[in-house]
């Protein structure tokens, strides 16, 4: 197929990357969308199509086993509502801020507010979802992610994500995907249109010809040098121990798998520090004795375990942790319930790394009183019932919490040992309102706390609703399928 555009504009770059997922070579002709005609343009063997999003949804609707257009009715609403939400609600204000030189500043200043205001809107429906649709990749997801990759090589700095915590968390996952990285590499911070900066772009001179990324294998790595390079592998490691720990490994077996090791390696050459890099994992005839011995002795003082005020150090350290993170959730949970009217929520943190203890106190920093005097708010949630999950090595904890002005409608045991039986769980603590549980991890059994979790927030989801405690589906709050009244225009 020929697609006729430009391909260094963001609109181009959404179709090339949901090409790129469903594995069809896209040829885009050299000079193409230079001239005046109506571009982009996709010719196909039955004839033409035109317009960034008819050509992106073409694309996805050829391979329906990927779900890029979603699985059912429902999810491709979704994706068009939130591709009708990218185009008006974000495109057009940020299309009015790059051309911030030949504006009033009042108009500019207003840009710059619904952009904001748009921002906001979508990080808090990412506080219920991995991505735009649910739990993969769609359209939504690209779309809306080559816009603002886009916004942030031109018009902004990447700190525009810094106060948009779950913005930030989707964007990285998003820009961490082999596809993506293929099409739109790294983000640039630039300080403004004119002096946008555009080192690093690769050059034009042959016509380009997208092909769906072949497997690398372990341990493979661009060539070079430069940063876009150094990331790529560090985004593949961080990968491979994500899954690596999903497979129940930890600590020091993720960092002595062979394909790890083999992509430190690599990400060491490419910084430059190759004579600082671990020997790989064929031995060396040459290795001199004395580096056998200093490597010995690494791995003795590795394995040497800690003292007891080490491990209390820890633990105070990651109670710290464990707290700030539940207060600032606290407010985001406040906040959307707000907006959407939620009496209930259920969600994840990652300070407790599955310890029970650290869970429930994550989970009181979340109901602390907020204070409004403070310059930066935290907790606030505590008239919301909610159940929050933490997965570690070993086993997923799971806390639930029920006001007491809501316990005449749900009962906070039952609930919890309801989502617990879905994986054979157990009861830690009980009390009226709040209630402690855990799933232990079981490679035999194919249970593992990460693998796991998803399914057990959608069963303390679904327990709710058989209740009238959660929108159903149809109610549009779990799906967050929101109408155009609902977000700022120009």
């Amino acid at each position: 197929m020929q697609l006729y555009a430009n391909p260094d504009r963001y609109q181009t770059k959404k179709i090339l990357v949901a090409a790129t997922y469903a594995g069809l070579d896209i040829h885009v002709p050299k000079g193409a969308g230079s001239g005046d005609g109506k571009t982009p343009v996709l010719e196909t063997d039955g004839g033409c199509i035109f317009t960034t999003d008819a050509i992106a949804r073409y694309i996805a609707r050829l391979r329906r086993d990927l779900g890029l257009y979603g699985h059912n009715l429902l999810e491709s609403g979704v994706i068009d509502s939130w591709l009708s939400f990218c185009t008006q609600d974000l495109e057009v204000p940020l299309g009015a801020w790059l051309q911030q030189a030949h504006l009033p500043p009042a108009v500019l200043e207003r840009a710059k507010s619904d952009v904001k205001k748009a921002l906001t809107v979508f990080d808090s429906h990412l506080l219920h979802y991995t991505f735009v649709a649910g739990y993969q990749m769609s359209l939504a997801d690209i779309s809306l992610c080559c816009v603002l990759h886009h916004a942030m090589s031109e018009v902004t700095t990447p700190d525009l994500l810094d106060s948009f915590s779950n913005l930030k968390r989707w964007f990285n996952l998003c820009l961490a995907q082999p596809e993506i990285c293929q099409v739109l590499g790294k983000v640039k911070s630039t300080s403004g249109v004119n002096g946008a900066s555009k080192n690093g772009a690769s050059p034009k001179e042959e016509t380009p010809v997208l092909k769906r990324p072949a497997a690398a294998p372990a341990g493979a790595a661009p060539a070079g040098g430069d940063d876009a390079q150094i990331e790529a592998v560090g985004t593949e490691i961080r990968l491979l121990k994500e899954k690596l720990k999903g497979e129940g490994l930890s600590g020091k077996k993720v960092n002595d798998n062979e394909q790890v090791k083999a992509l430190v390696v690599k990400m060491n050459e490419l910084k430059g520090n190759a004579d600082k890099a671990p020997a790989p994992a064929a031995k060396k005839e040459a290795a001199p004795k004395a580096e056998k011995k200093e490597k010995g002795k690494k791995a003795d003082d590795d394995e040497k375990p800690k003292s007891a005020e080490e491990i209390e150090a820890d633990r105070k350290k990651q109670l710290k942790t464990c707290i700030k993170e539940g207060g600032k959730r606290g407010v985001e949970i406040e906040g959307a319930a707000d907006m959407g009217g939620l009496q209930f929520f259920c969600t994840s943190v990652d300070a407790p790394n599955g310890d029970l203890e650290m869970l429930k106190s994550c989970l009181e920093a979340m109901n602390e009183k907020s204070d409004p005097t403070e310059e930066e708010r935290k907790g606030g949630s505590g008239n919301i019932g909610k159940m929050i999950f933490s997965a570690g090595g070993d086993k997923l904890a799971l806390a639930a919490y029920v006001p007491e002005e809501k316990l005449k409608e749900l009962c906070c045991e039952e609930w919890l040992k309801s989502v617990l039986a879905l994986h054979g769980g157990k009861v830690e603590s009980s009390s009226k309102s709040v209630c402690i549980g855990y799933v232990t991890a079981n490679p035999e059994k194919n249970v593992f706390p990460l693998k796991i979790r998803e399914s057990m927030i959608l069963e303390a989801n679904n327990f709710l609703r058989k209740l009238g405690l959660f929108p159903e589906d149809k109610d549009d709050s779990d799906d967050m399928v929101f109408g155009d009244d609902d977000f700022p225009s120009m």
